[in-house]
């Protein structure tokens, strides 16, 4: 009954691969529109949490327009990051870690494919997305 109960939550979890589907370097402008999107919308965790990841990534874009970073250094901002939602998963309520480990296992997906700096410009890309296509909250 136990291992039921766990694999019904799991299965109900809609999201979980969307962002796996696609190739950043072989990022499609229907990647966006239907992958992302549907993945912002069901995403599981608040819109403050989306911002605060969105903004990380962004203070990184900044960082490197005056200098473009060589592929081991963003490879280790990139781990940085990953560690940054794994501690907000860590941190969160019970009842908002499937929304986080939905988020940090399809961004993970994402920033394994993360080989140079071309590849960054496109998971930026997926990032914005994500922040435009969360659903608006009341």
């Amino acid at each position: 009954m136990n291992g039921e109960k766990k694999h019904s939550k799991q299965s109900s979890q809609q999201p979980r691969s969307i962002l796996l589907n696609f190739s950043l370097k072989d990022l499609k402008a229907t990647h966006i529109t239907e992958n992302v999107k549907k993945f912002a919308q069901g995403v599981g965790i608040t819109s403050n949490q989306i911002r605060k990841y969105y903004n990380e990534i962004m203070a990184l874009k900044n960082k490197y327009e005056t200098q473009q970073p060589d592929n081991d250094k963003l490879k280790l901002d990139m781990a940085v990051f990953l560690s940054k939602i794994e501690y907000g998963k860590n941190k969160a309520k019970s009842n908002e870690r499937s929304g986080f480990e939905n988020y940090l296992s399809n961004i993970e997906e994402l920033i394994k494919q993360i080989n140079d700096y071309s590849d960054f410009k496109n998971f930026i890309i997926v990032m914005e997305a994500i922040v435009a296509y969360y659903p608006k909250q009341n």
